[in-house]
């Protein structure tokens, strides 16, 4: 899967694109490489909106584990 996405942290939004989506996290390419926030808010593919947390990040792509179930 390849599909554009948003980050949200508190009242700060970035874009960013969805590599891989499962039931338990997203795999995130930055759209600025940057840190990725620790803790977000993933508006993704399908109007699904998720809390996660960043399991890992390697350059400008993250890891992020869904903090709570669908």
């Amino acid at each position: 899967m390849i599909a554009g996405g948003k980050m949200v942290v508190a009242e700060r939004s970035q874009a960013c694109v969805v590599l891989d989506l499962s039931t338990l996290g997203a795999r995130i390419q930055l759209i600025d490489p940057e840190e990725a926030p620790s803790a977000a808010v993933l508006h993704l593919p399908g109007g699904i909106v998720r809390k996660a947390a960043r399991r890992w990040q390697r350059e400008d792509v993250a890891g992020y584990e869904f903090c709570e179930p669908s």
